[in-house]
């Protein structure tokens, strides 16, 4: 008997296991099969981590199989700072898919130079000239022990995200974001942009963002729209002309 024949039986003796055995018994049945045996591990979602550090906290032995227990190695993966969670999936005999969910930035931090930090205000361990980003800059803010400070400069993060999961043609426009001294948040927009600048509330920012949109639509039939400031209730001023 080949080794081609014996894989096949040991195929086919492994399926009528699965065929015999509760869904509780089958994997501890099965994850003693050699033919189970984790020969790839494919990472998928992976952009700012490195497929083989992520492959390397995974931590599969040589005597791996996909039909072990993987809640060891999802918790391993998601503990590194840039992943959100990790879950493991078989996707053949062989070959386990390593699917990781990772934390993304929003913007840049001058420090002077520029550090990448995510919505909570927090720097995250990204080299920008070994994984290139394409952030705004977060204007009057500064890190103290890798947090953004101070809160007015977090709170015009989360509204950064608001904005971002809203709206996310207009997110990528953006090329620096100023927090205002009262409770608001000034977002600048690439030379290239039809608006200049808008001015959005901390407070319930998604409501003031799709009033401008609005109120915008219905500027543009008198002519180019360039500012629109929206911190005050109910009211979005426009500001109109070819002066910047």
């Amino acid at each position: 008997m080949n080794r081609r024949t014996r894989r096949k039986l040991g195929v086919v003796a492994a399926a009528a296991a699965v065929g015999v055995l509760s869904p509780v018994w089958a994997p501890l049945v099965l994850r003693n099969i050699p033919i189970f045996g984790v020969e790839e591990v494919r990472v998928v979602g992976g952009r700012f981590v490195a497929d083989s550090t992520l492959r390397d906290l995974a931590g599969f032995g040589p005597n791996a199989s996909v039909w072990d227990d993987m809640r060891g190695v999802e918790q391993r993966v998601a503990a590194h700072p840039l992943v959100l969670d990790a879950d493991v999936r078989r996707s053949g005999l062989h070959r386990l898919d390593l699917v990781v969910h990772e934390v993304h930035p929003v913007a840049f931090v001058s420090t002077p130079t520029l550090v990448p930090v995510n919505a909570d205000g927090l720097e995250l361990p990204i080299d920008p000239t070994q994984r290139p980003v394409d952030l705004p800059i977060l204007q009057r803010a500064e890190l103290s022990k890798g947090r953004v400070e101070p809160e007015t400069a977090r709170r015009a993060l989360d509204v950064l995200e608001q904005v971002s999961a809203l709206d996310s043609a207009f997110a990528r426009r953006i090329s620096e974001v100023w927090p205002t001294p009262g409770s608001s948040v000034e977002f600048v927009l690439l030379p290239d942009s039809p608006l200049e600048r808008v001015v959005l509330p901390f407070r319930d920012p998604v409501t003031a963002f799709r009033r401008v949109g609005s109120a915008i639509s219905l500027a543009e039939a008198r002519g180019p729209v360039h500012a629109a400031d929206a911190r005050y209730k109910n009211e979005v001023v426009i500001r109109m002309g070819d002066n910047r």
